[in-house]
């Protein structure tokens, strides 16, 4: 008897795990996503948007001093640059923006015709603010004082574009003249304030009288 119940118990568990039902298979676990620093993924943003750069080693002491951490030397961004200009490439990107956003739209309402060269004064440059006061007046800018964006470069001085028949749109020139050359740059700067955190025009003060100087600094002014 004591044979029989153990047979019994046996076939039992036999059934029982037949009836049981097959182990699923194992889940395939996809890799965790690169995430890129955010001096890559800028860099990677450049390089969609077919900006003309180079990457520049690091240099100077940015948050005490004059310098850049990720700076990239700029030949040509959506738009091609008069010369080369080294900013940060945060800064190169938001110019790629402006460029597409703001620029070339008030071109083609303006002219009907794009812009082809963008004519900048100046990128980075290790001095401190230029303001309104008879020093700054004397000696191109102030003696001391808060460093300016461009010691950074994280800022840009636009003196002039250049439409793709050839014609050359002035700050200098034009920004008082009237028409649509006028109407161009004032399409541009007031563009530039939605860009840009401080931009100042001729409307600004007299050291801005050639120039719209475009920065993405900590500080916000639209000097339209």
């Amino acid at each position: 008897m004591p044979r029989l119940r153990l047979a019994a118990l046996i076939l039992l568990a036999m059934v029982s795990a037949c009836a049981r039902p097959p182990a699923p298979p194992p889940v395939a676990v996809a890799p965790p996503p690169v995430i890129l620093d955010p001096d890559s993924a800028c860099l990677q943003e450049l390089a969609g948007l077919h900006v003309s750069f180079e990457p520049v080693a690091a240099f100077g002491e940015p948050g005490q001093g004059c310098g850049i951490t990720n700076p990239v030397k700029v030949a040509a961004g959506t738009v091609a640059w008069n010369r080369p200009g080294v900013v940060t490439c945060a800064m190169a990107r938001t110019m790629a923006r402006f460029e597409l956003e703001v620029v070339q739209p008030a071109a083609f309402a303006r002219f009907g015709q794009p812009v082809k060269r963008i004519h900048h004064m100046g990128t980075y440059d290790c001095r401190v603010r230029r303001t309104s006061t008879k020093v700054a007046a004397q000696y191109g800018g102030s003696r001391g004082g808060r460093l300016s964006e461009h010691a950074k470069g994280q800022a840009i001085d636009i003196g002039a574009f250049e439409l793709a028949d050839g014609t050359m749109v002035s700050v200098k020139k034009d920004w008082r003249a009237g028409g649509a050359r006028s109407g161009f740059l004032h399409d541009v700067a007031r563009g530039s304030c939605s860009t840009f955190n401080v931009a100042l025009t001729p409307n600004h003060d007299r050291l801005h009288q050639d120039h719209l100087h475009l920065d993405i600094g900590p500080h916000t002014l639209c000097g339209y």
